[in-house]
């Protein structure tokens, strides 16, 4: 995309948040960059217009440095930071300047680590019809492997944001080797810095694996190559893979790994502004972040989370929803950073039935943060999903609930194209299957994702009902409620019977059976039926020997 076109797309994207500091710059600068080693901070000023000037200014603090980061042309004017790398000693000349907000650590966020579309109810919707199409949705991330079948070409533009910085041994992963890269190709998972020199644990997925996973939990589509083809969550959306990690080696940030991915601050902050850029063009829905660090009880919408809220509010204001992963350190009443923001949709994890590691459905999986900052539950453990170079993994953790909640965005805006953030959030927590658990000493309730409860439709279930028998035959009938959020215009109902009885007569439905089999659909008459109203047929059957009736009757709707 080129550089004409990225401004086009928005006008300025941040506006500092007001902070009031004092008149002693020694106010403005974080304790923990006071000290007399060198550290890596973001600068905040006041409107992105200044950014420019006050980073020049602040590249003559040490002449020949090179200390300020670069960006992109495409986001000069965009951001209302930059980022500088140096001492305590030139942190203060530059907190000197009046425009200078605040100075932070750019701190560092690690990754969070198809049954659960059927109990998100995703599968359902599909079939009606709603999957996402004509919307996006950007993965801030660890990139995405493009070519893999599981995302079908749609992808439908790139980024990376990926920070440099010697004094921690960090390298950048865009393909290109700079510190950022846009096009196609931008975030390529399967480049040699993602894939090569790595410990044994990432021999086969390489450290870049995890943007790819959550990217098909959003998007992906169900694929002959998957062990159980199945699709995520807005198989017809289309993805925006931003990579905003970076390579770190021989850190003690990996503890036993040589080699691991790491994201800071700012190029997170930077990928934000892109999202924002690129909204419009692409009607982008939401934006997911299954990434984070640190322990907040509280909202951070001042201090660490001043800058991300203010992102959050740009993106809010073009009608794009941040999801954010609650974290993986099992608190009963925090999450992390950015998820403790209070206007990021914050989402922790639950269980997926898989005996193979003894988990449950709707389980609150150990790992998840939770407590009253969260917003919803969806499945996050185990779940199945694409990684580099063509393949599927298991992973876990709140990073794989958070893209449900994304694609789950991409759905209902698909049905809601004018509905707000706020709307189509409250929407999906009335319809979530509520969690009550202990936090803090208290009892707290947080829904668990079902979309399809969150999306008018038509429903129903039926009732089988043995009314009399005789030698070599028996009658019963069936009641057929209508159980969704709109009335049924048509409904099937259908069994198996275990000991070849065979149906003989039906009255008010119109009869198939072939073997075993048994469907019944609506008469012309009875086809209407009001929510919460019932109709019902009935059958008389013969039968030799045993007469169980049917273990499963299922009801479908007939959509018209």
């Amino acid at each position: 995309m080129s550089a004409i076109a990225l401004a086009a797309a928005s006008a300025g994207l941040i506006t500092a948040p007001a902070m009031a500091q004092g008149d002693d710059p020694l106010e403005k600068i974080e304790p923990a960059l006071r000290t007399s080693t060198t550290h890596r901070a973001i600068v905040q000023v006041r409107t992105p217009q200044e950014a420019r000037s006050l980073a020049s200014r602040a590249e003559a603090v040490a002449p020949g440095a090179d200390n300020v980061a670069p960006v992109p042309a495409e986001l000069q004017g965009k951001l209302n930071f930059f980022v500088y790398e140096g001492t305590a000693e030139e942190f203060k000349k530059i907190a000197d300047q009046t425009n200078v907000v605040s100075i932070r650590q750019d701190k560092l966020n690690a990754p969070n680590l198809v049954r659960s579309i059927a109990i998100v109810g995703a599968d359902k919707a599909h079939t009606a019809g709603v999957d996402g199409a004509g919307t996006s949705v950007v993965v801030l991330d660890t990139g995405i492997d493009t070519n893999h079948p599981f995302f079908g070409g749609r992808i439908t533009a790139e980024a990376c944001f990926s920070a440099t910085s010697p004094e921690d041994n960090a390298t950048s992963l865009c393909p290109s080797g700079a510190p950022f890269q846009l096009g196609a190709g931008a975030a390529d998972a399967t480049t040699a810095a993602c894939m090569q020199n790595v410990g044994p644990a990432d021999v086969t997925n390489g450290i870049c694996r995890h943007g790819s996973h959550v990217a098909g939990i959003v998007a992906g589509k169900a694929h002959p190559t998957q062990r159980e083809p199945s699709n995520g969550m807005a198989p017809a959306a289309t993805i925006i893979p931003v990579q905003v990690f970076s390579r770190f080696d021989n850190s003690p940030y990996c503890g036993t790994r040589p080699a691991c991915a790491l994201a800071f601050d700012s190029s997170i902050l930077t990928g934000m502004a892109y999202a924002g850029l690129v909204a419009q063009q692409y009607n982008v829905v939401s934006v997911n972040l299954s990434l984070g660090g640190g322990e907040y009880t509280s909202h951070c919408d001042t201090g660490d989370g001043a800058d991300f809220k203010a992102q959050v509010d740009q993106l809010l204001a073009k009608n794009v929803a941040t999801v954010v992963s609650s974290g993986n350190e099992g608190r009963e009443a925090g999450v992390s950073w950015p998820a403790c923001v209070s206007n990021v949709v914050t989402v922790g994890s639950t269980d997926v039935e898989y005996p193979a590691v003894g988990t449950r459905t709707d389980d609150i999986s150990s790992f998840s943060n939770r407590g009253a900052l969260l917003d919803l539950f969806a499945p996050g453990w185990p779940v199945f999903s694409a990684a580099p170079d063509d393949r599927y993994v298991g992973l876990g953790g709140t990073s794989m609930a958070a893209p449900h909640v994304a694609g789950a965005f991409a759905l209902m805006r698909q049905k809601f194209p004018a509905a707000s953030v706020e709307e189509v959030l409250a929407k999906l927590k009335a319809a979530g299957k509520p969690i009550t658990y202990t936090s803090a000493g208290a009892q707290v309730t947080t829904p668990r994702l079902d979309v399809w409860a969150a999306i008018p439709h038509p429903d129903c279930t039926a009732s089988y009902t043995q009314t009399g028998q005789w030698p070599r035959g028996f009658q019963a009938k069936v009641v057929v409620k209508s159980t969704g959020t709109l009335p049924l215009n048509g409904w099937k109902v259908s069994w198996s019977f275990a000991d070849g009885q065979k149906v003989t007569q039906v009255w008010n439905g119109v009869l198939q059976q072939a073997g075993a089999d048994v469907t019944v659909s609506n008469a012309h008459w009875n086809a209407k039926v009001a929510v919460g109203k019932k109709t019902e047929f009935g059958f008389n059957a013969s039968w030799s020997g045993t007469n169980t009736p049917p273990v499963a009757v299922t009801c479908t709707p007939v959509h018209s």
